[in-house]
C-alpha cells in the first residue's frame, strides 16, 4: 500500500503535517434542474476547435509552418462540449457562466469561480477556477447534485469521468493532489485517479486508488511531467466492474482492481491545490479515448547548435489502440529547431529536432484525431562549440589536473581557478577531447544526469549538479566512467560557460586545445585483488579519488572477500550506489573529517530510488547513498551528509541513506551496520529496509527523519538529534519559539521488531539555517506518528534520555490529522513503547501525559517482547553484530 507522506514541520503551536487525508467536505442534492453549462443547454452547442489543420507537416516549408500556427492561435474558437449519446452520459463546459450542476464545498479559505482563461489551441473560454486557501486541507471540495446525476445516470455504476486540468502554482505544503473521483459513496469512501502536483516535474506523477475510511492509497503511481499555470493535461478515470484505469492525455499510465464500491457518483478532491478545470464528461467506459504520447517525456530540451539530432517517439493510435493515427509537428522557429517525421512503426513514429542556431523555439506536438491531445516541447540552443583559441599560461595555479599531467585519476574532477568569482553562464559546455580531438564527454551547464554503478549489472540513473563553484575556484565532475587508463585529453570550455573573472589576467575567452589544459591518466587500474581499497581526494598514492571510483572496484571484482574502501579525510561530493555485493566495509579515517555527500533531494530526484541496467539517467532516488540488497554493508568512523536544506520551493525528502533489501522477510534480509558514525539530513535521513544496527552513531532531522519497510532495527549507544526546520525561520511569528517535529514513522512488516532505541539519548540542537528547535511549555517535537494503513506501528523506547524538545503527549495520534497507529493499543510486543524513559540527567520521566496509544513496558515485558539487548532484538535471524 502507498500512503501519502507528506512533508512539513510543527510549531510550538502548529502542527503543519498531517499523513492520513480525510475528506471532510460534500454536497448533498439541491433538487434544482440542469441549467447552465449542461450537455443540453444551447450554449453548449458548438464544434471543437482544430489545430491539427493549421499545425503543419514537417514537409512542407518552415516559414510557412510558423507562420501557420500563429495565426491559428488567433482564430481559435472555445472547446464545447457535443451533444450526450449513447456513449456520453453528461458534460459541462462551464459556457453559461454558472456551476448549477455542482454541490460545491470549498476548503477554509478558498474559493470557486468560473473565469475566461485560454484553452489549450489559445483562444477564449470558460472554465471553472478552484483557489485554493492559505491554510493547508484536503477534501472532496465538488460533487455533482444528486438531481443531475440520476438524470444523466440513472443507475450506471460502469463510466469514465474525464476533464481537462490547468494546475495552478499555490503555497506549498508537500504533496498537492488534484483528483477526480468515481463511486462517491460518502465523504470518506470512493475511488480516485488524477494528478498529484509539485514544485518540479521531476516529482510530478498521475495516480489512481481509493480512499476507504478516510485512507488514501494511491496504488498506480506513474510518473509524468505536469507543468503549472501553462498547460491542459486531459485526464480520465475509468471504471469498469472492479478495474480502476488512469489516463493522462490519452495514455493508459496504470490499472488496479478493487471491488468494495459498485456504484456512486463523481466529484473532485484537492490537497489544498489551485487548478482550472473545464470540459467534464461522464462516458461509456467502453469509448476509449485517442492514444497520444511522446518519449521521452521532457517538456524541455537543450542543445548546442550543431549538435546530433535529438530522437523522439511518438506513440500514436486511434480509440481501438490498434490503428495508427496521424499527427503533425511542427517548429515555431525552424531556423533554430527543424523538425521532421521518421519511420513509422505499428503507432510508434520516429520525430528529430535539429539544432541549427542559437536561440529557442517551441515544438507542438498536435494528435490527428483529438484535436485537445497537444504536446509542447520548449527548445533552447546555445551557439555551436568552437574550440577556442585563446591562452593563458595556464599552470598548477590556474587548472587541476595541472597542465601535462601524467598520473591523473580517471574518477577525479576538474578544477578551474579564476582571478576573482566566476558566475555560471546561461550557454555553452564543458568538452574533454582525447588528444586527437574525439569527444569522449560533454558536460551541460544545467539539466544533467549520469549513470551510477558497474556497466553490465543494474545502475543508479540520477539527476545531478555537477558545476559548482565555491569562491574562485570552478569544480566540474565528468561523467561516470568516461575517462580510461592510460590516455591523453584535453578540456574545452565554450566562452560562454563562464563570466564576471579574469583567468590568469586575461579576459575569459573559452578554453581550447591551444589552452594546454592536457593531461594523461595513469598507465593501469588498481590491483583486482586488492582487499583494501584506498580512496583519497588529494595526494598521490590513493587507488581512487571518489568513493564510487572505490564501490565499482568491489562491484567489480566480486571474488575478494571482505573488502575494506579505507577514505583519507576530505569532502567527497558525491552520489553514491552500490549493488548486490556483500561484506564492504567503508572505513572512514576520522568521523568528522572524512564528509560523503550531496545536495540530492525530491524534487532533484524523486522517489527513494531503483535501478536498471543499461545507462538509466533517472529513477535513482533522492538519497546520497542507494546501497541496494548488499548483504553485511558496514559504515565505520565517517558522516554520511544531505547538504539540502528544507524550502517552500522543494519537495524536501533528503535521505542520506536507503538502504534496500528487497528480498527481505522476517527470517532472512541484508543487513546494514553503522558504528562510529553522523547521518545528517532534515528531512527522511534515515530509510532502512531489512535489518539494521546502529551503534554509537549520531542521527540528526526534523521531519520523519528516521523511517522505512524494515523488520528490525536497533539504535543503541546513540543520539537521535531533532534540528531546527529551515522552512520556518523564526522571523515567521508563528515559529517564534522554535520548531518541532517527528522523529519517526515506521512502516514495518508484520512480525518484525521494527525500530528498537536501547540506552540512547534524544537531543536538539539549531537547524543549518540557525532556526532553533522549540522546547519546555512550547516543545512540538514527537517520537513518531504513523503511517497508516497496513503497516504496522511497532517502535520501543528502552532506557533513553528525552531532552526537552519532546512534548509531554509523546507520540503523535490522532494530532492534527495524523491517524492512530497500528495496532491503536499497544501490546508488549507491538505498537507505540517505552521502558525506563529518562531525563538528560538520568532521572525518571513523567509519562503520565502519554498518548493512550502507547504503553509503557515493564521489566517482564523487556524480555516478553525480546527488546533486552541486541541479541533479542535480532532474534529472528539469529544475528549478533560487534562493536
Amino acid at each position: 500500500m502507498n500512503m501519502i507522506k507528506r512533508c512539513g514541520s510543527l510549531a510550538a503551536t502548529t502542527l503543519l503535517c498531517a499523513l492520513v487525508l480525510s475528506a471532510c467536505g460534500g454536497g448533498g442534492s439541491s433538487g434544482s434542474s440542469e441549467t447552465g453549462g449542461s450537455a443540453n443547454s444551447a450554449s453548449s452547442a458548438g464544434t471543437s476547435a482544430s489545430t491539427s489543420s493549421a499545425a503543419t507537416n514537417s514537409s512542407a516549408s518552415s516559414n510557412a509552418a510558423s507562420s501557420t500556427a500563429t495565426s491559428t492561435s488567433s482564430v481559435a474558437s472555445a472547446q464545447t462540449c457535443p451533444a450526450t449519446s449513447s456513449n456520453l452520459y453528461f458534460c459541462d463546459d462551464f459556457q453559461a457562466g454558472n456551476t448549477d450542476n455542482w454541490d460545491l464545498t470549498a476548503n477554509t479559505g478558498g474559493a470557486f469561480s468560473v473565469e475566461d482563461t485560454t484553452d489549450f489551441a489559445g483562444a477564449t473560454t470558460k472554465a471553472l477556477k478552484y483557489t485554493a486557501g492559505g491554510t493547508a486541507s484536503n477534501a472532496v471540495i465538488a460533487l455533482i447534485k444528486d438531481t443531475v446525476w440520476t438524470a444523466k445516470l440513472g443507475n450506471k455504476a460502469d463510466y469514465y469521468v474525464e476533464a481537462r486540468i490547468k494546475p495552478l502554482t499555490n503555497g506549498t505544503t508537500g504533496n498537492k493532489q488534484l483528483y477526480m473521483l468515481g463511486r462517491y459513496t460518502a465523504s470518506n469512501n470512493w475511488y480516485l485517479g488524477g494528478l498529484n502536483v509539485q514544485n518540479s516535474t521531476g516529482s510530478t506523477q498521475v495516480e489512481a486508488g481509493y480512499m476507504k475510511a478516510g485512507t488514501i492509497t494511491r496504488a498506480v503511481q506513474t510518473k509524468r511531467a505536469i507543468s503549472q499555470d501553462s498547460n491542459w493535461y486531459k485526464v480520465r478515470l475509468e471504471i469498469s466492474g472492479s478495474t480502476i484505469t488512469v489516463y493522462m492525455d490519452g495514455e493508459n499510465l496504470g490499472t488496479t482492481t478493487d471491488a468494495t464500491f459498485t456504484s456512486g457518483k463523481i466529484g473532485l478532491f484537492t490537497n489544498n491545490k489551485s487548478f482550472f478545470i473545464d470540459d467534464i464528461k461522464v462516458g461509456n467506459p467502453a469509448d476509449k479515448p485517442v492514444l497520444f504520447s511522446i518519449s521521452p517525456a521532457a517538456t524541455t530540451y537543450a542543445a548546442d547548435a550543431g549538435d546530433s539530432p535529438y530522437t523522439i517517439t511518438v506513440n500514436a493510435a486511434k480509440s481501438d489502440g490498434t490503428t495508427a493515427d496521424d499527427f503533425s509537428v511542427v517548429s515555431d522557429k525552424p531556423g533554430v529547431v527543424s523538425v521532421s517525421k521518421g519511420a513509422t512503426t505499428g503507432t510508434s513514429t520516429t520525430v528529430t529536432l535539429t539544432p541549427l542556431t542559437a536561440g529557442t523555439a517551441n515544438i507542438t506536438f498536435t494528435s490527428g484525431s483529438d484535436s485537445t491531445l497537444i504536446k509542447k516541447i520548449a527548445a533552447t540552443i546555445a551557439p555551436q562549440y568552437v574550440d577556442s583559441t585563446a591562452t593563458y599560461s595556464l599552470s598548477a595555479s590556474q587548472v587541476y589536473p595541472a597542465p601535462a599531467a601524467t598520473t591523473a585519476y580517471t574518477d577525479d574532477n576538474l578544477k578551474l581557478t579564476f582571478d576573482s568569482a566566476p558566475t555560471l553562464g546561461s550557454a555553452g559546455t564543458i568538452r574533454i577531447f582525447k588528444s586527437d580531438g574525439t569527444l569522449v564527454d560533454r558536460i551541460n551547464l544545467s539539466g544533467e544526469s549520469d549513470s551510477i554503478g558497474v556497466s553490465g549489472s543494474n545502475r543508479r540513473g540520477v539527476a545531478t549538479t555537477p558545476i559548482q563553484i565555491s569562491g574562485n575556484t570552478v569544480t566540474i565532475t565528468p561523467h561516470s566512467g568516461k575517462l580510461a587508463y592510460g590516455t591523453s585529453y584535453y578540456v574545452g570550455i565554450s566562452s560562454t560557460a563562464f563570466s564576471g573573472a579574469t583567468l590568469n589576467g586575461k579576459a575569459f575567452a573559452g578554453i581550447g586545445k591551444a589552452a594546454g589544459w592536457s593531461f594523461t591518466t595513469k598507465s593501469t587500474a588498481p590491483a583486482a585483488t586488492l582487499t583494501t581499497i584506498t580512496v583519497d581526494d588529494d595526494g598521490s598514492s590513493a587507488d581512487y579519488r571518489s568513493v564510487q571510483g572505490a564501490l565499482n572496484h568491489v562491484m567489480t571484482n566480486i571474488s575478494v572477500s571482505n573488502p575494506v574502501i579505507a577514505v583519507k579525510n576530505g569532502t567527497y561530493n558525491e552520489l553514491l550506489y552500490l549493488y548486490n555485493r556483500a561484506g564492504v566495509t567503508i572505513q572512514g579515517e576520522s568521523r568528522s573529517g572524512v564528509v560523503l555527500q550531496y545536495n540530492n533531494y525530491e524534487t532533484l530526484n524523486s522517489g527513494s530510488g531503483t535501478s536498471a541496467t543499461g545507462a538509466p539517467t533517472s529513477g535513482g532516488g533522492r538519497a546520497v547513498f542507494f546501497a541496494e540488497n548488499s548483504d553485511l554493508l558496514t559504515l565505520d568512523t565517517l558522516t554520511l551528509k544531505s547538504t539540502h536544506t528544507r524550502a517552500s520551493t522543494y519537495s524536501n525528502q533528503a535521505e542520506v541513506i536507503f538502504f534496500k533489501s528487497s528480498t527481505a522477510t522476517l527470517t532472512s534480509g541484508h543487513r546494514l551496520i553503522a558504528k562510529n558514525a553522523d547521518f545528517y539530513s532534515e528531512q527522511d535521513t534515515l530509510q532502512l529496509q531489512g535489518y539494521t544496527w546502529f551503534y554509537n552513531t549520531k542521527v540528526s532531522g526534523n521531519v520523519d527523519f528516521i523511517w522505512g519497510n524494515n523488520y528490525a532495527s536497533l539504535f543503541e549507544n546513540s543520539i537521535i538529534e531533532m534540528i531546527g526546520d529551515s522552512q520556518y525561520p523564526a522571523s515567521n511569528a508563528s515559529y517564534a519559539n522554535g520548531t518541532g517535529g517527528y522523529i519517526l514513522q515506521a512502516r514495518t512488516y508484520s512480525g518484525g521488531k521494527g525500530f528498537v532505541f536501547l540506552n540512547s539519548s534524544l537531543t536538539y540542537a539549531d537547524g543549518p539555517a540557525g532556526v532553533k528547535v522549540a522546547t519546555g511549555s512550547n516543545a512540538s517535537s514527537y517520537l513518531a506518528r504513523a503511517a497508516a494503513g497496513t503497516w504496522v506501528d511497532n517502535i520501543a523506547f528502552v532506557s533513553c534520555k528525552m531532552d526537552t524538545h519532546i512534548i509531554p503527549l509523546g507520540w503523535a495520534a490522532n494530532v492534527s490529522g495524523n491517524p492512530a497507529p497500528n495496532p491503536a493499543t499497544a501490546t508488549a510486543s507491538t505498537g507505540w513503547r517505552e521502558y525506563g524513559s529518562m531525563d538528560m540527567s538520568g532521572n525518571p520521566l513523567t509519562v503520565s501525559g502519554r498518548s493512550s496509544n502507547s504503553l509503557q513496558l515493564t521489566a517482564t515485558d523487556l524480555g516478553t517482547a525480546g527488546l533486552s539487548d541486541r541479541n533479542a532484538v535480532f532474534s529472528a535471524i539469529g544475528w549478533t553484530p560487534t562493536p
